[in-house]
């Protein structure tokens, strides 16, 4: 029964990235017009649906990229990977449409350099573990399709429109150690992307009018970095029950950021003006060409703290705090003006009993949470100074899945995430989201076998 269960499990998550992996369709925000796009919180599929407790989540059997230092709690050699569907509905004053979404988020490489079969077999407790990853995670996206018409008096009407496509990544090298209760870590990566955008403007009341026409295409590239460190407090009164049943009531206090740094680009602009002969297009002239135009783009510092109660392999509860410092935003091509922002966030864990043999719900992972967050375009001239506000409630669950004879926990993890956000007078944006994750975990990685 548990096979048949496992191979229906596995042959949903296929099919879900491969209708992913084929459709792609593009983001389509209004909102990504201004600065950068809209920011990646880079949480996995499994810290999502609490929904994001980065500073403080730590588990033998999962990664959580945001904080490196949970990376010394790793046990096991983990792969994991996720994908993403979203629908939300877009409501101006004027109309409201719906808008499809979907794409392959992450993958990551988890290694412990001290294998817990080692541990077991040389009969020794060492108070150290060290743990490397490998992560290829979104940081930005683009995605805009949009017309706007102005009535200009003597003159007629004249629409602009606008669109635009593309994101950037990050790619990040891991390691953290931990001894005994304490464990920091640090990611240096590199993050690369390339945007692209395109303006028309024409006056529609004319037969033949001439149109203008800019179009920007930028790459970016630079090196980024993050900090983080973990400590756990064991109560002391579980000490007692550890003898028993291996299980600690524990409270974690965790902490992650980074500083200010400048990423590099190269940006290729024209500027044209083109005529409408007879409904056709064609060229007349080229008014600005640049290619190569190197520029820098200053990205914020951040800095996220939170706190974390949890029993082993039955519970966790915790909240945590971030604040982005955007007012530092700057970028030499467009001089977009951004503000500081912050976001909160709730969330929870529950494992009914992970002993269990023959109640299979009893083992899954159930997850909730909610998170209020500002917009660092909250204020810009573009949304006429209005407040940009992001709020929302997740739930999700851990399935645990038997790959292999040896009863090594993977999991596939499900999330979904209900929220709204948005300039009220301008669009409002009402959204669900669907987040499909899968874990591998292997214990050969670096084991020292042993002869007689």
């Amino acid at each position: 029964m548990s096979n048949k269960r496992n191979a229906i499990i596995l042959g949903f998550v296929f099919l879900l990235f491969t209708v992913a992996a084929i459709a792609q369709p593009k983001e389509n925000d209004p909102y990504t017009i201004i600065g950068i796009g809209n920011i990646n919180d880079m949480n996995f599929a499994n810290v999502a649906a609490m929904p994001g407790l980065s500073a403080t989540y730590h588990d033998p059997f999962f990664i959580n990229v945001q904080n490196p230092a949970s990376y010394g709690h790793l046990q096991l050699a983990t792969f994991t990977g996720g994908g993403y569907y979203q629908f939300k509905s877009v409501k101006t004053n004027a109309q409201t449409a719906g808008i499809n979404t979907g794409n392959l988020s992450y993958f990551s490489l988890g290694l412990p350099f001290i294998n817990s079969l080692n541990r077991l077999s040389h009969r020794k407790q060492k108070p150290y573990q060290y743990g490397m990853t490998f992560n290829l995670v979104p940081f930005t996206r683009t995605g805009y399709n949009m017309e706007v018409s102005t009535d200009i008096p003597e003159i007629g009407e004249v629409r602009s429109t606008f669109e635009g496509d593309g994101g950037t990544y990050k790619f990040l090298w891991g390691n953290a150690f931990r001894y005994k209760n304490i464990s920091v870590g640090l990611n240096m990566g590199y993050v690369f992307g390339r945007t692209s955008s395109e303006h028309w403007d024409y006056f529609s009341d004319f037969f033949d009018e001439y149109r203008n026409r800019y179009i920007t295409e930028t790459s970016v590239n630079g090196f980024v970095w993050n900090a983080g460190v973990m400590y756990e407090y064991v109560l002391p009164k579980d000490e007692e029950a550890l003898k028993e049943d291996k299980r600690r009531t524990r409270i974690t206090f965790g902490a992650f950021g980074n500083s200010k740094s400048s990423v590099n680009t190269k940006t290729d602009y024209l500027y044209e003006r083109r005529q409408a002969l007879n409904g056709l297009v064609t060229d007349v002239d080229t008014i600005v060409q640049t290619l190569d135009g190197a520029g820098t783009i200053d990205l914020p510092a951040e800095v996220g703290f939170g706190v974390m109660i949890a029993k082993d392999q039955t519970w966790k509860v915790g909240v945590d705090y971030t604040f982005t410092g955007w007012s530092g935003y700057a970028n030499s091509n467009n001089n977009t003006t951004l503000t500081d922002a912050f976001r909160l966030a709730l969330g929870a864990e529950f494992v009914p009993d992970y002993k269990s043999y023959n109640k299979y719900y009893k083992r899954m992972r159930y997850r909730f949470g909610a998170f209020y967050k500002t917009d660092p375009r909250s204020g810009n001239e573009a949304l006429n100074g209005d407040d940009f506000n992001h709020y929302g409630f997740t739930f999700g669950t851990g399935l645990p899945l038997k790959l292999q004879k040896r009863t090594l926990p993977s999991f596939l993890d499900l999330g979904v995430e209900v929220g709204r956000y948005g300039a009220p007078d301008i669009i409002n944006e009402t959204y669900i989201k669907m987040t499909v994750g899968f874990t591998l975990n292997d214990d050969l990685w670096f084991f020292q076998r042993k002869y007689d």
